[in-house]
């Protein structure tokens, strides 16, 4: 419970699907995408401890299967939360670039990639290695 509330302090907390293989890649990118000085963002599984604590504190909603953005200001889950997640980490070109498409075909783009995901890019197993920030992530 400690970690969670360091958490709370150091700065926003990207959950992700932690059997995803596409969700795993993701991470990855944004680890290596991000502008050096900022490096704020963390990590955790949407069925990891984190999670769990911060449901139990009504932090995240027991409902969230999709990517999720937690910051001490909002939640943003989905298509939200990947745009959001970028200007984080100092891609605010992708970011902007995300942004212009409407908002419709963003969440229909996102609904359609996550329904499929595990189809199209399998799942990891529990031995899959974290990256080489492994202080970044959150059990």
């Amino acid at each position: 419970m400690e970690e969670t509330s360091e958490a709370k302090r150091t700065g926003p907390i990207l959950f992700f699907d932690g059997g995803c293989a596409l969700c795993h890649g993701a991470v990855r990118r944004l680890i290596r995408w991000e502008s050096a000085p900022l490096q704020t963002l963390r990590f955790a599984p949407l069925d990891g401890a984190t999670a769990k604590t911060m449901r139990t504190q009504g932090a995240l909603s027991h409902k969230q299967n999709a990517v999720v953005l937690w910051t001490p200001d909002a939640v943003l889950s989905g298509e939200a939360a990947a745009g959001a997640a970028l200007k984080l980490i100092g891609r605010t070109g992708w970011a902007s670039a995300f942004g212009m498409l409407p908002k419709p075909l963003r969440m229909a783009g996102y609904r359609f990639t996550a329904r499929h995901r595990h189809n199209w890019f399998g799942r990891v197993s529990e031995s899959c290695p974290l990256p080489a920030s492994p202080q970044r992530f959150l059990p």
